[in-house]
């Protein structure tokens, strides 16, 4: 018996020497390598916020208390905090709508990445159609394969 195309479970791969993606409908999960340059990362992100502004991404931050309410005021949005020794662990989610959000996402992924690869999952709507058009978009990068 054929499956229903509407249940099937697809996934999209692209990549790249510096940076790969593997986009599912609900998740895409990129790896950017060390040598990978700023202006790469920030047209990857602000095209995937262009295709689905409801896309998000849950980033762990560790911090003294008062930095928690500077990260709120660039558009990051608290999930939970909790005291760790002398910091706190705070989570956030990143709304890719919020461009002050993401401009600080793309920062600090790029100071990452001057001392390792960097590795993260943002939370998108996205099926077949727009997983197809994101390829596209992101394809005209001409850094994937």
């Amino acid at each position: 018996m054929p499956k229903d195309p509407k249940q099937e479970s697809i996934s999209l791969e692209l990549s790249g020497p510096t940076a790969s993606m593997t986009l599912t409908q609900g998740a895409i999960n990129i790896w950017f390598g060390r040598s990978v340059d700023k202006s790469l990362i920030s047209n990857i992100l602000y095209i995937i916020s262009r295709i689905d502004a409801s896309a998000q991404h849950e980033q762990e931050v560790v911090c003294n208390f008062h930095q928690i309410s500077a990260f709120e005021g660039s558009g990051y949005i608290l999930i939970s905090y909790a005291k760790k020794q002398d910091t706190y662990r705070a989570i956030f989610m990143v709304p890719f709508s919020d461009t002050k959000a993401l401009e600080k996402l793309i920062e600090s992924i790029s100071e990452k990445t001057e001392k390792s690869e960097v590795k993260m999952t943002i939370y998108w709507g996205g099926g077949r159609i727009s997983m197809n058009i994101l390829r596209d978009e992101l394809c005209k990068l001409n850094c994937f394969r």
